[in-house]
């Protein structure tokens, strides 16, 4: 039988299609547009060339994280390469397994970026990385990278395949290289590695024997999908529970024992569970910033910690653990259900007393903070058009947050506290990511509502998108807390700093007309009683869709001294400086952020 000439990147088209990929990012021109061209054209892969090479590794991030499985980000210059160190680092700190493939030219000059090698400059950033040097490897490496990219600890890799590999030409029949590329490949089976089971029923029976018990969901149940798992185990259990940002909707909000959450945004009774707990069962979290890092003066100091966690690296990373338990989050969870079932762990009923406290602190909080955020203040108060956005989307809208403050006020008020349900990239925080992960999801689901919500600094990252997006046929909301500045610096500035503000004041600009301009609906909100016709509008309008709502500059959130507290510990601040200053706006709503950060620091009740 007739060969055919086969080509190094037609290789890679081939075994990427058949490694099961969905999604690509690329450039039409340079050493890997025809793989680009190829995978759209012969394997059924959608791939969007974006504006901005910035914007494709955000892309690559979130079709990845809808879809659980690696999309493909193709780089065939070191420029390209770069440009997306953002999405990557990004996905390396929220475990997303996303598939880096850059080219390694043979031309001396372009072989090396500031610091090293292409190789050299990602391997931070990445959880394996690879050089191809031989044109039949290209299915060898691309299999083992997958794997390592999916098995364990999720996490991002990398190809860095020689150009004159990929332009490598060879004779080959159809069936000796179908056979080439399975072999290649091998078996992309993810296996589940259960816990060592004496350490896991130490950990369960120390959890259960304790007097004020915690359970804390992380982004390891959700790259587990084991949501399930971990709902059934806390409502088995009786134990109060909570999840990280990462982990939101790791317990659903309807779960008699969530105490509310994700992480700080929720509030004081998330504070007040973790300054009282004297043990805690922490599940695929390593504890960051964003949770206190596990340690005093926002935790107990004499806690006692059970970990599981699939990988090594993160045992007692920011915590003194009692019981480690290495294994796969859903495997763990199901030998703690069966354990459960079996009767060898019980519930504890003198734990009802400790679930009613927590409780009882959630809704005196929530209380305060939807009475404070009504439509009747001069300006509009971000917490309205928060909760506007919740009760005006369709139920089981998808949240892409985006921004500082803008994410604080999404987390209090927007969380459907599900599955699936909304992405923040917690690693980070990254700004300027949400028009580019929207367009990642929607190429991973063209069906479902999808809405942005962002800061007015970050809409300005990838703004240039939303053309992209409109010529692409994509439908989403963009939601724009516009308060002129970035208010997460603005209100540090004000408070511990005397208003000296530095760098922080965008000014007044029309998002709608910029969204007008790239051919997509927009319109601006300056009114509390214009914000839900206007989304409504918007969602009708087809296409990106731009609503610009003006909001307070000088009203921020309660959340945001738990992360000022936190970030700032050490540094010599007078927040009395703030008193005064007739840039500060003094009304009851600084009242309300005294009293929380008066709460959660020293574990009172003023209400």
């Amino acid at each position: 039988m007739a060969g055919m000439d086969v080509e190094g990147r037609e290789l890679l088209a081939r075994a990427l299609g058949k490694a099961g990929l969905r999604f690509a990012v690329g450039r039409e021109d340079g050493v890997l547009g025809k793989t680009l061209r190829l995978l759209r054209e012969r394997e059924g892969v959608k791939t969007i060339t974006p504006l901005g090479d910035i914007a494709g590794a955000f892309m690559a991030y979130g079709n990845t994280y809808y879809q659980h499985y690696p999309a493909a980000v193709l780089c065939s210059t070191p420029a390209e390469t770069v440009n997306a160190f953002t999405g990557l680092g990004t996905a390396w700190a929220d475990k997303i397994p996303l598939l880096m493939v850059t080219v390694r030219s043979s031309r001396r000059l372009e072989m090396r970026l500031p610091g090293g090698t292409q190789g050299e400059s990602y391997s931070a950033f990445t959880k394996w990385s690879s050089r191809v040097l031989g044109w039949e490897d290209i299915p060898l490496a691309l299999g083992q990278a997958l794997r390592e990219a999916l098995n364990g600890c999720h996490g991002p890799v990398h190809l860095d395949i020689d150009e004159r590999v990929l332009l490598e030409s060879r004779d080959m029949a159809e069936g000796e290289l179908e056979a080439l590329v399975e072999k290649g490949l091998g078996s992309l089976e993810v296996k589940a590695v259960e816990g060592d089971p004496e350490l896991v029923e130490k950990g369960l029976k120390l959890l259960m024997e304790s007097e004020r018990p915690l359970i804390v969901s992380g982004g390891g149940v959700i790259h587990a999908q084991a949501w399930e798992e971990m709902d059934r185990l806390v409502r088995m259990l009786g134990v109060p529970a909570t999840t990280t940002v990462a982990g939101e909707g790791g317990v659903l909000g309807d779960n008699p024992y969530y105490i509310g959450g994700p992480s700080y945004v929720g509030g004081e009774a998330f504070h007040r569970a973790i300054k009282r707990a004297d043990c805690a069962l922490v599940v695929g979290a390593a504890l960051g910033g964003l949770e206190g890092f596990g340690q005093p003066p926002f935790w107990n100091p004499d806690i006692r910690f059970v970990q599981v966690d699939v990988d090594p690296v993160n045992m007692c990373l920011n915590i003194p653990v009692e019981v480690s338990i290495l294994g796969d989050a859903r495997a763990v969870l199901n030998q703690m259900i069966r354990l459960v079932e079996e009767g060898a762990v019980k519930p504890n009923p003198s734990h009802t007393g400790w679930l009613d406290h927590l409780q009882e602190v959630r809704r005196r909080w929530r209380a305060r903070i939807e009475g404070e955020a009504h439509g009747n203040w001069p300006l509009i108060h971000q917490g309205f058009l928060a909760r506007t956005i919740r009760e005006t989307v369709p139920p089981g809208t998808f949240l892409v947050i985006d921004g500082g403050n803008t994410t604080l006020w999404a987390g209090m008020f927007c969380m459907e506290h599900k599955p699936k349900s909304a992405l923040f990239p917690a690693g980070m925080g990254t700004l300027g990511c949400g028009i580019p992960v929207a367009m990642g999801i929607r190429a991973a689901d063209p069906v479902r509502p999808l809405a942005v919500i962002q800061g007015d600094g970050s809409f300005l990252y990838n703004v240039q998108e939303l053309e992209n997006a409109r010529r692409l046929g994509m439908d989403f909301l963009v939601v724009i807390f516009n308060d002129g500045c970035w208010n997460m610096i603005k209100g540090a500035q004000d408070l511990f700093f005397g208003s000296r503000r530095v760098g922080s004041i965008l000014g007044d600009i029309d998002y709608a007309a910029v969204a007008r301009g790239l051919g997509c609906y927009g319109r601006r909100v300056s009114r509390a009683s214009d914000i839900a016709p206007a989304l409504r509008e918007a969602m009708q309008a087809g296409g990106p869709a731009v609503v610009d709502v003006l909001v307070d500059p000088d009203c921020f959130p309660e959340t945001l001294a738990s992360f000022a507290l936190g970030e700032f510990e050490g540094v010599r601040v007078n927040p009395l400086r703030a008193l005064g200053i007739p840039k500060m706006k003094i009304d009851w709503r600084l009242v309300n952020r005294a009293k929380y950060a008066v709460n959660i620091m020293f574990d009172r009740d003023l209400r």
